[in-house]
């Protein structure tokens, strides 16, 4: 009922982080968080699927397994050395069973992007740099000049959110080189992300106070980030642990499109899987302003036009599943609902700077209420694309709102109210049906 048309998801069991996404010999690999046994968190492995364009992804087998259920692969990333394929990854073990360190750094290798080889002396960072840091996970790994850069998720004396910055010149030999960025609002970071958009250097990392994505764009001085602005990835409730794809042109993030004070209230678990992938995002620079926008290629999943209006009213939507893309430009104020039969409704208000969204209607697990500020145009876009379990939202190519929803019917009416309207509703394909 709630399977995702085209979204990533597991067929059976539980996927949180994405992980070592990168664009390898002509295709794109995700990794991610993966339990094979049941739809809950543990066991953790790394699950595996590969695509030619971002949208139509084929599962693989498990890449990387812990040693038992005392043990997990824990996030990290993937680079390419010498033409193969090199997983950084956190190896945990849990200390109520296992002596040592409980999170240390691991790499892995592949010549064919398939069949992993785990280095014969992980770990490679067998310990945190300094006493009081309860969190040491999260490798995220890029090459700068003729040396890779790593930042690490970590958190001190259990109140600051730190990211640590290591180096190396050959992924296996690494020097501590301090820490990078602090923010006092948590008490650990997860899943840190340095990159570099239209010339300012951009750290995209998690926190669990909030479970939140947050940017903090600046300048990268002697080894620490000088700071011009902060602000949030995505608006929603729905959004985590985001990393980049390495080896591409664009700067191309995809989210665990779920977090994790709200699991429970995911009805999914009855159908044997938990977890769903957001849509590939790209960031980009403009203005001084970080921004988002849906990548080209989700264009590809349009069927056909199912609705085309020019005017505000009440319509049925030609569709039998929650599965399509809504676009709409506007001036002034907008006030849009998507409705099921079952009195199921999705709300969204734009007035003058501010634009909010309801879902505490819109099916059988609890909603929210996020109003977000945003900046007009003379011309204002809005993007929702609904699949069965969760809607994606754009404004202006600029702000993005991730949300879960759990609809027991279908929006397929659509209540809209605005002037210099235009309306277009797109039918998008099931990509798990071949």
């Amino acid at each position: 009922m709630f399977k995702p048309h085209y979204h990533f998801f597991p067929i059976t069991g539980w996927m949180n982080d994405p992980n070592g996404l990168i664009h390898w010999k002509g295709k794109y690999h995700m990794f991610y968080q993966y339990n094979p046994k049941k739809p809950r968190w543990g066991n953790i492995c790394w699950g595996h699927a590969v695509s030619d364009d971002l949208v139509h992804w084929r599962h693989l087998p498990v890449a990387l397994y812990p040693k038992d259920e005392t043990h997990g692969v824990f996030s990290g990333s993937a680079v390419e050395k010498d033409g193969k394929m090199v997983l950084v990854y956190t190896y945990f073990r849990d200390p109520e069973h296992n002596e040592g360190e409980k999170e240390v750094q691991c790499i892995a290798t592949s010549e064919d992007g398939w069949n992993f080889v785990e280095y014969e002396n992980n770990p490679v960072i067998s310990k945190p740099p300094e006493e009081g840091i309860h969190a040491f996970r999260d490798p995220k790994v890029n090459r700068i000049g003729n040396k890779w850069r790593m930042v690490l998720g970590s958190g001190k004396d259990k109140r600051i959110g730190m990211v640590l910055l290591y180096t190396s010149e050959d992924l296996v030999h690494w020097d501590y080189e301090g820490v990078l960025f602090e923010d006092e609002s948590t008490k650990e970071i997860e899943c840190p992300d340095l990159v570099s958009i239209g010339g300012k250097d951009v750290l995209i990392y998690s926190v669990t106070s909030t479970n939140s994505v947050l940017f903090a764009l600046g300048e990268l001085k002697e080894g620490k980030l000088s700071v011009e602005k902060k602000g949030l990835l995505d608006y929603g409730t729905d959004f985590y642990a985001a990393q980049t794809f390495y080896g591409t042109d664009r700067v191309i993030v995809i989210g665990w499109l779920q977090n994790w004070h709200r699991t429970d209230l995911y009805p999914t678990e009855k159908e044997r899987w938990n977890g769903v992938m957001s849509l590939p995002r790209e960031l980009y620079m403009e203005d001084g302003e970080l921004k988002v926008r849906p990548i080209e290629e989700l264009k590809t999943l349009r069927t056909g036009k199912i609705l085309e209006k020019e005017h505000s009213g009440t319509y049925r939507i030609n569709t039998n599943k929650n599965c399509y893309e809504v676009c709409c430009s506007f001036q002034g104020n907008l006030s849009l609902a998507l409705r099921s039969e079952l009195g199921e409704v999705i709300k969204l208000f734009v007035e003058k700077d501010t634009l909010v969204v309801d879902t505490t209607r819109s099916g059988i697990s609890k909603g929210v209420t996020k109003e977000v500020k945003v900046q007009r145009g003379e011309t204002d876009k809005v993007r929702l694309f609904i699949d069965a379990c969760s809607v994606e939202m754009f404004f202006n190519d600029s702000v993005a709102l991730s949300f879960r929803v759990h609809p027991e019917g279908i929006y397929n009416m659509l209540d809209i109210e605005s002037r210099l309207l235009k309306v277009d509703i797109y039918a998008l394909k099931n990509v798990w049906i071949s």
